[in-house]
């Protein structure tokens, strides 16, 4: 959410890097469509396009229900072309209470991690796991552990993500 600038001088979410809304506008058919476009219209370094896909749409939890009915298949009898959802069962909905503390209405798409990098996880050399400590306690009955993970976390690469600020 504090949109960090990447390696190119640019922030994470900036319409140079062709992730960020053009409008800001609430989940809908059509703003998901143009999260979607966007996101398959992402070129590589050599400047091919890469076809990215959409697979998890990110909601602060103040709108996780609006996210859901519009990724979930219902049981409609579709009558006119308005009524069918290109989107049911194509994105998975992952509610994010942390995001609800910056915006109640901002949203995000992601790719799958397997098809493109866009976070890099990392852990402190030879720490590849949680750090575990322990001694026998002289002032209570039992033993007493020391647990610590070392581990950081960064965004490498803008063509995985696309935000939205929502309205």
């Amino acid at each position: 959410t504090g949109n960090p600038v990447m390696g190119d001088g640019t922030v994470l979410f900036h319409a140079n890097h062709g992730n960020l809304a053009g409008a800001n506008a609430a989940i809908a058919v059509a703003t998901l469509g143009e999260g979607r476009a966007a996101m398959r219209k992402q070129k590589g370094l050599n400047g091919r396009f890469i076809n990215v896909m959409a697979k998890y749409l990110l909601v602060p939890a103040a709108i996780e229900t609006v996210a859901e009915q519009y990724v979930t298949q219902t049981n409609i009898i579709y009558t006119k072309s308005s009524d069918y959802n290109p989107f049911a069962n194509k994105l998975q909905v992952i509610a994010e209470p942390r995001l609800d503390a910056a915006s109640l209405t901002s949203w995000y798409m992601a790719a799958d991690p397997a098809q493109i990098d866009t976070i890099e996880y990392c852990f402190l050399e030879g720490q590849e796991g949680v750090y575990l400590e322990s001694r026998l306690g002289f002032d209570v009955d039992g033993v007493e552990l020391k647990a610590r993970l070392d581990f950081a976390a960064k965004a490498i690469d803008w063509r995985g993500f696309w935000k939205n600020t929502g309205a």
